[in-house]
């Protein structure tokens, strides 16, 4: 409970309530947009498709300040925002298990090493579940990076969602698009999905199955995307930026590591997984395990409660 109210106060400090989308490129501290996208390629017809944005109303800072947390956890009632969720998943020959999802957020104000930023759900999780797949070539050089934020579609996107009245009258607003929407559907051009075709964004994996923890997600199966802070290392373009996963070092080793078959301290993934569970969305890291200093501190406890209730008993 506390750490929830540790949460919830510090979304309040973030000042993010506000009706558009802070992407970031002037104030540096851009906003959280869940995106959802299905696209049946099966068929010609455009309009068989679908994509869902929902501003999560907390910033960039935010997350960079408490993602890391042992223990965080922070969730979104999606059918709070109003129908968008529905419409979404009612979306005519809709399959949900090729539905993908996203979460990202942009820093684009700053020109020095370390100024762009970007948070994003990837497809870092190899495909047997054991570790990332953040190997050289996956990781994005600074060049890459810079481009980000001014790429065309990243910026038509945004103003396309930001100009609709979900996004621009209503704070943390959510809205829905689809083939026939041009720039506000998340596959418009190049695609959103791969922030300018930038394939280490790419969440063409789909969020049905690119790891062997699950299927379907958003059909309510226990499946998640990892999430990364992305930031330039230098001036050069060529040289690679910087990339980590968000989430706790649960066994100290220094590392934040992913773990599919419970392995580590406390049998679960160190890095911090998004889920969408119904109308649930929902992103956690998982909680520090007590040291045996504390196991032994609280077993003493226990005892000595159990002495005591039994005194008091013989007293009686």
């Amino acid at each position: 409970m506390k750490l929830k109210l540790i949460a919830l106060a510090a979304m309040l400090a973030a000042g993010s309530a506000q009706a558009a989308i802070d992407t970031g490129t002037l104030s540096g501290n851009g906003e959280l947009l869940l995106n959802l996208k299905w696209k049946d390629t099966a068929l010609t017809d455009g309009n068989q498709s679908a994509s869902a944005a929902f501003d999560l109303g907390i910033t960039l800072d935010y997350a960079a300040a408490n993602f890391n947390t042992a223990g965080f956890s922070q969730s979104w009632d999606l059918s709070s925002y109003g129908n968008q969720l529905a419409t979404f998943t009612g979306t005519t020959n809709l399959n949900i298990a090729n539905a993908e999802m996203n979460v990202f957020a942009i820093d684009g104000s700053g020109t020095n090493p370390g100024d762009i930023r970007l948070v994003s759900t990837t497809g870092g999780i190899s495909a047997t579940g054991s570790a990332l797949s953040l190997t050289a070539a996956s990781i994005p050089n600074n060049g890459t990076l810079n481009s980000i934020p001014g790429n065309v579609t990243v910026v038509n996107f945004f103003a396309a969602v930001n100009g609709s009245s979900s996004h621009s009258l209503v704070a943390n607003g959510a809205s829905n698009a689809d083939a026939s929407s041009g720039a506000a559907w998340f596959d418009n051009g190049t695609g959103m999905d791969k922030f300018g075709n930038q394939a280490i964004f790419d969440t063409t994996g789909k969020f049905d199955g690119s790891y062997a923890a699950g299927t379907g997600v958003l059909a309510g199966q226990a499946k998640a995307l990892p999430f990364y802070m992305v930031t330039t290392s230098s001036d050069t373009p060529t040289d690679k930026a910087t990339m980590s996963a968000f989430g706790f070092d649960v066994d100290g080793d220094g590392v934040v590591e992913f773990d599919n078959n419970g392995a580590l301290a406390g049998g679960t993934s160190e890095i911090g997984l998004w889920t969408l569970q119904g109308n649930t969305l929902t992103y956690s890291v998982a909680a520090a395990v007590p040291e045996a200093e504390t196991y032994a501190m609280m077993l003493a406890g226990l005892g000595l409660v159990g002495f005591m209730v039994r005194r008091r008993r013989n007293a009686i």
